[in-house]
């Protein structure tokens, strides 16, 4: 019993962590599109990179809190507007 609680908690606290992307689409405040980013990178840290980047008239990316980004698709990364600091989709 212990060891299916133990189990048990450590799977809850892996799916509470927070995942990166690959493509790291940013948001408004008001959970709008702001700009996506990427870094070619699948462990890229978008919570701290979306409250840094602008999108691509210069405004910043206004989301704050754990509602900062989603994660996006390499399709979504194509058909978006980029962030001014961001990279091209790499697939």
């Amino acid at each position: 019993m212990v060891r299916l609680l133990t189990s048990a908690m450590l799977l809850l606290a892996a799916s509470m962590t927070v995942s990166a992307c690959k493509w790291c689409q940013c948001l408004n405040d008001d959970g709008g599109h702001c700009c996506l980013y990427t870094t070619g990178k699948s462990d890229t840290d978008c919570t701290t990179l979306c409250q840094q980047v602008h999108d691509s008239n210069g405004n910043k990316c206004t989301a704050s809190g754990s509602l900062t980004y989603k994660c996006a698709t390499l399709p979504e990364c194509n058909d978006r507007s980029h962030c001014r600091e961001s990279h091209a989709c790499l697939t």
